[in-house]
């Protein structure tokens, strides 16, 4: 069943619409959602195994290449995975400020499929890596670039899941890091508090 499944290639489909039709993508993730979920996190294993690979290229080799690649990419594939349920969570409860129906399981394969663009990096970068023309730089600029191919990816998706404007996606998209932005200025607001009034005291 599994094998009959893997040559039929309809599982080729989610990445190939993660890339070409985001709104397409999400049509297909609420066919078939049981199937979609599993294959999901195989983008965040794929990304964090080429992030290490990567940032590997940007410094010297050693032995120690060896965690990075193994256990390494176990604790940043954790990360990632973490990072999606978490944002997810976060996205379904503003969709639902929004008056939209919650969908938190849907919302966790679309962000998934949402990083596929970032598995590109390593082929951008390795050009300027063997020319020895500014790999840094270019490393900085193709991840911020894919970074916002992946946040249009989601957004056309919570569009077409919800029946959202675009305007509406963006604040739902952009919901978790605004409330880590608000949160982690009132710590260090209250950091500075404290601060002062010991000094002072």
């Amino acid at each position: 069943m599994i094998l009959s499944e893997f040559r039929s290639l309809r599982w080729a489909d989610f990445f190939l619409y993660a890339l070409l039709d985001a709104r397409a993508l999400y049509r297909q993730i609420s066919r078939n959602e049981t199937k979609s979920f599993v294959l999901s996190f195989a983008v965040p294993a794929a990304v964090a195994v080429i992030d290490i690979i990567t940032l590997s290229l940007m410094g010297k080799q050693t032995l120690f290449f060896y965690y990075k690649i193994t256990y390494g990419w176990i604790l940043l594939f954790l990360y990632i995975s973490f990072k999606v349920v978490m944002a997810a969570a976060l996205m379904d409860m503003a969709s639902q400020f929004f008056g939209y129906k919650g969908n938190i399981r849907e919302l966790i394969v679309l962000i998934n499929f949402s990083l596929f663009p970032e598995v590109f990096i390593l082929p951008l970068v390795y050009f300027f890596k063997i020319s020895g023309f500014a790999p840094l730089f270019f490393f900085i600029l193709f991840y911020a670039g894919l970074s916002v191919w992946s946040a249009l990816i989601a957004i056309q998706g919570i569009s077409e899941m919800h029946g959202a404007g675009i305007g509406k996606s963006v604040v739902i998209y952009l919901f978790p890091a605004l409330l880590a932005v608000t949160i982690l200025s009132f710590i260090f607001i209250l950091f500075v508090i404290i601060g002062i009034a010991f000094i002072s005291g």
